[in-house]
């Protein structure tokens, strides 16, 4: 006698979170970078496909949506390691992933801008300098831009009613020399803040 059952439904439910991470650990290579067809109205973020190794029962096939939401920012991380938990070893059960490990360039990108933990005070701190630097060199761009402008297109007439104590040559000088030490700060800046926060994530 044949029992009678309910088929299991398709598509395959994707396991819980809580299944998943007691699952096994694979490391996988993002293999492709999907995005969505032009016709969708709003275009998400692109779908990764994960392979991984499974020794004794082939490869494992996997997909999950990019955590960068810019579309085609996934074609960047292709070729690149993932680390993930599945709950199978079916080759197909492409929901049966939760993504464990980033590469470094998703977790760059999702650094938060507050950085928390040890050192993380000083790298507010950097990063401050770091965003005034950024402010003295950009006026410094715009500045240089409205002299040449002034000096090269109109003979200094721009500056004519200007007060007499002001220099044009004086002033353009000025502004390239923010230009400069202003990115030149800005990098050194930043530089400082990553370093700071990779010290105390050790």
């Amino acid at each position: 006698m044949v029992r009678e059952f309910t088929p299991p439904p398709k598509p395959r439910p994707a396991p819980s979170e809580e299944q998943l991470a007691e699952g096994q650990l694979a490391v996988g290579v993002i293999d492709d970078a999907i995005e969505d067809g032009p016709g969708c109205d709003v275009q998400g973020p692109d779908m990764l496909i994960i392979s991984a190794d499974a020794p004794g029962h082939g490869i494992l096939h996997r997909r999950v949506p990019c955590p960068l939401s810019m579309p085609g920012s996934g074609r960047n991380l292709v070729g690149q390691t993932i680390t993930f938990r599945h709950t199978t070893l079916d080759p197909h059960f492409v929901n049966d992933v939760l993504v464990v490990r980033w590469p470094d360039e998703v977790k760059r990108a999702l650094e938060p801008f507050r950085p928390t933990g040890p050192g993380a005070l000083r790298a507010r701190a950097w990063r401050f300098l770091a965003g005034c630097s950024g402010v003295i060199a950009v006026g410094g761009i715009l500045l240089t831009m409205v002299m040449l402008i002034g000096v090269i297109f109109t003979g200094g007439e721009l500056f004519a009613d200007l007060p007499a104590w002001f220099h044009p040559g004086i002033a353009l000088m000025a502004s390239v020399g923010a230009a400069v030490l202003g990115l030149f700060a800005f990098s050194i800046c930043e530089s400082h803040g990553w370093r700071v926060l990779s010290e105390g994530q050790q």
